[in-house]
Order: structure tokens, then C-alpha cells, then sequence
């Protein structure tokens, strides 16, 4: 229906008889049977008494057009604010809810009212003629009509609300999903771990029943039955329940020799109670953050929650350093901390490690390190014991706690020459698709301690019934009985002049050897390495050997922080109770796998190869393949953390390129030399493709560190040094 309303100046109505108004009204509104019957929505005021908030009626409509009825002047108070409703309250006039559709007819207000709001026009509802509305009126716009016990719909506006509502519950559907997968995923993920967890506890159980096999007269037929329930483990995990219980008839059994072994002081209490205890390790204790659970997985909350707690322990360390750091450690490569004595490198090891109910070594590096046996320690054939060091026992500790993240740092590792001691160990990190094994000694070595046990064993076994009878049953006893006592002289061979007391101590000596330090030993995978350096007069520089397997941090004097800076960036994550250490499970910490491909078509990967032909295969740099699948690795994982790609780029600079900068920067390379190289070609690149070196801190910044780079060289008698 398309119908235009009339209307009236007020100078044309002015004086005009209630009657006259009222036909004004009629002709308006098109009404034709001499009512002015509308309907509309009917809502209580707030304070009848001043009349502040009268009941009224509201988004009013023709009953016989269906068009909104608006006064035909133009009023102070038009019809959308409301018509006055006479009466108190909706309820106890007419039993009807607060807010209902309603039909009724209007009539002109008092002309008191009219004149005081200078709208001749002005009505109000006629109460008797109230009544609900229990159906749509004949004519209806296609708008909602919401009452609080029914609901009037157009068809139209009824699918475009369908239509609606359905988009609405399928994205939260959508939602839901992608939630129920995420969930799903984290509960593989520890599913995935125990499973590893489990896996490490039969390596490590098979490795003490292995020992023991061997001192052990009858321990070679077990042996037959172990592979078999391996086999068994690793083909039929249905089987798992059967399995668990020979693994514990096995166990009952190893108790039972070494308590034998015991009960003849050939085994200490430590390591009686390493074959006849948990094999599971140590667990966190206290009350713990689930990184997981309290944090959806979310790395880029978890540098929040860290950085928080730091400061709640005055250790201040910008956003940026938890980013970059955190990252390196999920990375599993070596990392190089650098910086001036103070700089905060090993207290960022300490503090990070408690923020995340951790472990901590610190191992001082000693200027007289020359060969890996410094790092790890070495076998002495006279004793017939392995000699362990710090770094050594670290590792061992940690393999007994697999559940804890141990951070093994190097203490000023560059005293020595890293390449000298560390060498070895660091071919041993490149092994990307499993844990690395170190072999520490021969086996040969601990299978002859092992069998001259196995001789032992097998001679006092033979008389245990004869020192059963005697009531001897530990290895005081048996000295002290002289018939036993040269009857065990005699089948060893001894004379009177050897001691049987000392040829003990040496078994036990032998022994405690071997078990406390195996002939290999797996990096266990909650192990990561960390070296901390000074470069000054009485240091060495880092081969290139060594800078090509590491991620380099450098630190400068803490006093040199903007400290409202890091307060600003906490205060803004808005975090109360940061008390409790933020607990990862060890995969999430980043597991050991190979490096992403290489691909020509990947910018980063085209953008490094372009560089290393045009700039660093000019200034004698080494860069190679490793180095950008090393990148392609960091980008990927800093991406947790935070998604701005520009500054991944930039960390990878500082860490992998800028510290391989040491040269004569006079030297000529073609059309420059090579610090004209470095200021006209290689910056030029790093502005153009980093275009957010503006917002990043100039001491984070690669193209600040290359400007600084240039201008030191210049006082530098030429001489490009990314350590000066």
C-alpha cells in the first residue's frame, strides 16, 4: 500500500474546532470509518505521580493501513516518543505483561495540553478501547513484532531472521569445531608423550636388566625373555597389561639378585635402590600453571606470563628477549649467549629456568679445556672407572628426571677454544631425526668388569648353601668364618698374602663404575645446551665451525634498559596472580626434527641465496644451506610468539649473519670494498625488505647493528668486527 500522509502548517490549524482537527486527522491517517484506531506496543512509566515517566504507548500503526501514524504537523513531541496513556499501570488496568502489542483508539488531549506543546493535534489513547492484539492486523509492514507471550513474523523478515540465526549457529558450530580440534590435538600430543615417556622407561629398564644380565649367572636365558617381550611391545601393543606383568616378575627377579649383590657389599644402597625403584623419574612438586590447560598452548601468552613473572622476582628482561629466547630453546640448537660480564646472560638462564619449574647447571669453562675428555671426563683403565665431570653428571641427573627441562649452560665458554673441547659434542647436536648418542668409553671395558663380577658372583653362589648352614649371609660373616674364608681363597687362586677385603673393594669399585657411568649415553631430549661468553682481551673468538651451528644472543649492560618501557609493556598484559611457575610438557618445548626443506621458490629461501651470492661469498662470510633451513626453523616457530614475519627476519640476522662479520673491511671486491659493500648493497637490501626497523628497539635492530658495523670500522683502521 503506498499512501502519502498530509500535512499542515500550524498557522493553517491555528483556531480550527476539535472537530475540524479531527477530520484533519481522518484524511491524514486515510482513514475512512471516523476512528482513529491504531495499534502499538504499551509500556509503563517509571513515576506517574510527576508524570516525569507516564505509561505510554509506543511504535504506533494504522489498524486500517498498516503505516506508522505520525502527527501531520511538525511537533515538539512526535508520535515516536510515545502517546500518553492515562492510567498507572498496564497490569492492573488490564491484566496484561508490561511492553504488549495492543489495538485502541486515540483522542484528541485535553486542548490545555495541545496548546502547551503547540501541536493541535496531540491525542491520547482512549483507555476502554485498549485491548491485546492476539493476531497480526490486516495490514502489516514487514517489521518484528516482538510481544513477551507471542510472536508475529512476516514470512520475508521470518527467513531473513532464519537465514540469520543459522549463519549465527553455524560459525559458532564452526567454532566449537575448531575447538573440539584443537583439544583433540593437545590430547594426542600427551598422548604422544607418555607414549615416549613410556618408551624411554622400558629403554632405560632394559638397560639395568642388560647390566645385570651379565653379572648374573642365569641372567642370560632372561635375556632371551626381555628381547621377546620387546618384540612382543613393539608388535602387539594390545598386549600391553600382559606385558606389564612379566615386566613385573622381571623386576621382582633383578630385586632379588641385587639384593643379593647387596647383601655381599657389592652394591651401595644408591644404586640398589636405582634397579628397585621407580625408573619414572622425579616429578614437579607444588602447585604449577599448566601451559596447556591455563593458556590454550598459547606461546605468545606464555612470553606474557613469563615476563610478568620475572619482574614479580626483580628480574627485568624486555618482551623482546623472552620472545627470541624462548624460541631458540624449542629451536634444540646450540645457543650462545654473549655479551659483558653483567649483561644478565646467565641470570636469564637461572631466571627463565624457575619461571618454568626448571633445572639450571652452570658449568665454568676452564682456559686449560683442550679436548672433549675436559667436557665430558675420561676412563681410567688403572681404576677401572669412568672419571665424570659437572657437565657430565648433568646430563645423567637429567636423564633421571625426564620430566623436568634442564638448561645446561657453559659458563664464559669461550675461556678455552670451543672448538678444541666442544667440537665433538657439537657434531653430535646436528643429529636432528633422534636424541644423539655420545659414546663415552668401550663396551669391551665394561664387559670385563662385568664378567670378573660374573666369576664372583658364580664362586659364592656355588657355596651359598654351605654359608646358609654357617648362618652367614653378608660378606662380614664370610670373613669371619677362616674355613669359608680359604675355601674362597682357594677358588679365586689367592694366597695367604692377598687379601680377599681388598679384592673386594676393587670389585665394588669396578662396579659402581660401570653402573654409575654406562660406556654411551643419550642426550635425554629435556636437555638443552647454552653457552654464555665474554669477548674481551683474555677470550677467543668463535670459529666459524662454531657459528654455523649456533644462534648468537647479544646482551648489553643492563643499565642501558629503559625500564618504564618493560613496565609499560606488563602493565599492559593486565595479568594479577603470576606467583606459580608456568609448567611445559618437554615436547612442548620444541621436539628434535630435521630442519624444514629448502625450497628455491620460498623468499626467505631466495632472499638468502641472492644475498649469499651478492654480498657474503664476497666478503669471505660462510653461509650455507644448514643456515637457512636452520632460518626456515626459527621463522617458523617465532611465529608463536608473535606473527610480525619482518622481525623473525631481523632476529635470524642478528643471530646467524651479523657475527660471522669479521674482516678487512679496505679490502677490494670488485666495484667496493668490502665496507662499501656492506653500506651500499647489503643495507639497502635489509631496509627494503624489513620495513619495521623503525618500531623495533635500535639495539635489536639489524640495520642498526650494520650502521654501527660501518661507522666503528671507519675508527677501526677499516676493520669490519661485529665482536669490537
Amino acid at each position: 500500500m503506498s499512501l502519502e500522509q498530509v500535512t499542515y502548517d500550524l498557522d493553517e490549524v491555528e483556531g480550527l474546532s476539535d472537530e475540524e482537527l479531527y477530520q484533519r486527522l481522518y484524511e491524514s491517517w486515510w482513514v475512512s470509518n471516523g476512528k482513529l484506531e491504531v495499534w502499538g506496543k504499551i509500556q509503563n512509566g517509571r513515576d506517574f505521580v510527576d508524570r516525569k515517566n507516564p505509561t505510554r504507548l509506543f511504535e504506533i500503526k494504522s489498524l486500517q493501513t498498516g503505516l506508522e501514524a505520525e502527527y501531520p504537523i511538525n511537533a515538539r513531541f512526535p508520535m515516536s516518543k510515545g502517546i500518553f496513556v492515562s492510567f498507572k499501570s498496564v497490569e492492573e488496568l488490564f491484566d496484561i505483561e508490561d511492553g504488549s502489542f495492543v489495538s485502541c483508539e486515540l483522542t484528541l488531549a485535553p486542548r490545555e495540553e495541545r496548546e502547551k506543546h503547540e501541536n493541535p493535534f496531540e491525542c491520547n489513547v482512549k483507555v476502554s478501547s485498549v485491548r491485546r492484539l492476539v493476531k497480526l492486523p490486516k495490514y502489516t509492514a514487514n517489521d518484528i513484532i516482538i510481544g513477551d507471550e507471542n510472536i508475529f513474523l512476516d514470512n520475508a523478515v521470518y527467513d531473513l531472521h532464519y537465514q540469520n540465526v543459522r549463519s549465527k549457529i553455524d560459525s559458532e558450530e564452526s567454532a566449537l569445531r575448531e575447538r573440539l580440534e584443537r583439544e583433540v590435538s593437545s590430547l594426542n600430543g600427551q598422548i604422544s608423550l607418555h607414549q615416549n615417556q613410556l618408551k624411554q622407561t622400558q629403554d632405560e629398564l632394559s638397560q639395568k636388566n642388560n647390566v645385570l644380565s651379565e653379572t648374573i649367572e642365569k641372567f642370560y636365558k632372561l635375556e632371551g625373555e626381555h628381547s621377546e617381550w620387546q618384540q612382543k611391545i613393539a608388535l602387539q601393543k594390545k598386549m600391553e597389561e600382559a606385558m606389564s606383568k612379566k615386566i613385573e616378575r622381571l623386576q621382582a627377579y633383578v630385586e632379588s639378585k641385587a639384593r643379593f649383590l647387596k647383601s655381599f657389599e657389592f652394591l651401595d644402597d644408591e644404586y640398589f635402590d636405582s634397579f628397585v625403584g621407580s625408573c619414572s623419574g622425579s616429578e614437579r612438586k607444588g602447585e604449577i600453571i599448566s601451559f596447556s590447560q591455563a593458556l590454550d598452548s598459547s606461546y605468545a601468552d606464555a612470553v606474557s606470563y613469563i615476563q610478568t613473572h620475572l619482574k614479580e622476582r626483580d628480574v627485568l628482561y624486555p618482551r623482546y628477549i623472552i620472545e627470541n629466547y624462548l624460541t631458540l630453546i624449542r629451536t634444540n640448537d646450540l645457543i650462545i649467549l654473549a655479551g659483558d660480564s653483567g649483561s644478565g646472560k646467565t641470570n636469564l638462564v637461572q631466571s627463565f629456568a624457575k619461571a618454568i619449574g626448571g633445572v639450571s647447571k652452570i658449568i665454568p669453562v676452564k682456559p686449560n679445556w683442550t679436548s672433549s675428555e675436559d667436557l665430558l671426563g675420561y676412563y681410567n683403565p688403572l681404576e677401572k672407572k669412568y672419571l665424570a665431570t659437572p657437565f657430565l653428571e648433568a646430563l645423567n641427573e637429567a636423564k633421571q628426571n625426564p620430566n623436568i627441562p634442564y638448561f645446561i649452560c657453559l659458563d664464559e665458554m669461550n675461556l678455552a677454544r670451543v672448538e678444541y673441547y666442544f667440537a665433538d659434542f657439537l657434531s653430535k647436536l646436528e643429529e636432528r631425526n633422534e636424541q644423539p648418542t655420545i659414546q663415552l668409553y668401550s663396551d669391551d671395558e665394561a664387559a670385563h668388569v662385568l664378567a670378573e663380577l660374573k666369576g664372583v658372583v658364580s664362586i659364592i653362589s656355588n657355596a651359598q648353601e654351605k654359608f646358609s648352614k654357617n648362618g652367614i649371609v653378608d660378606f662380614v660373616a664370610l670373613m669371619q668364618d677362616e674355613e669359608i674364608n680359604a675355601e674362597i681363597k682357594r677358588a679365586f687362586g689367592f694366597s695367604d698374602k692377598d687379601s680377599l677385603i681388598k679384592y673386594h673393594g676393587d670389585i665394588r669399585r669396578m662396579l659402581a663404575g660401570v653402573l654409575g657411568t654406562p660406556s654411551s649415553i643419550t642426550i635425554p631430549a629435556n636437555v638443552r645446551i647454552i653457552g654464555a661468553i665474554n669477548i674481551d682481551e683474555t677470550t677467543h673468538y668463535l670459529s666459524p665451525k662454531i657459528l654455523d651451528r649456533a644462534h648468537v644472543m647479544k646482551f648489553r649492560s643492563p643499565l642501558l634498559t629503559d625500564w618504564d618501557a618493560i613496565f609499560d609493556e606488563i602493565d599492559s598484559y593486565g595479568l594479577d596472580d603470576v606467583t606459580l611457575p608456568l609448567v611445559f610438557d618437554i615436547a612442548e618445548l620444541g621436539e628434535r626434527a630435521p630442519y624444514p626443506k629448502f625450497e628455491r621458490s620460498n623468499d626467505f629461501c631466495e632472499f638468502f641465496t641472492t644475498l649469499n651470492r651478492e654480498v657474503f661469498d664476497l666478503l669471505g662470510v660462510e653461509f650455507g644451506m644448514r643456515t637457512i633451513r636452520q632460518g626456515l626453523n626459527y621463522v617458523n616457530l617465532f611465529s608463536d610468539v608473535n606473527d610480525n614475519k619482518s622481525l623473525a627476519i631481523n632476529n635470524f640476522i642478528l643471530h646467524k649473519v651479523l657475527p660471522k662479520f669479521t674482516f678487512d673491511g679496505d679490502k677490494q671486491v670488485g666495484d667496493y670494498s668490502k665496507a662499501e659493500l656492506v653500506s651500499r648493497v647489503f643495507l639497502p637490501r635489509l631496509e627494503s625488505l624489513l620495513d619495521n626497523q623503525a618500531e623495533i628497539a635500535a639495539e635489536f635492530s639489524c640495520t642498526k647493528s650494520v650502521e654501527r658495523l660501518v661507522k666503528t670500522a671507519e675508527s677501526n683502521d677499516g676493520v669490519v668486527n661485529y665482536w669490537a
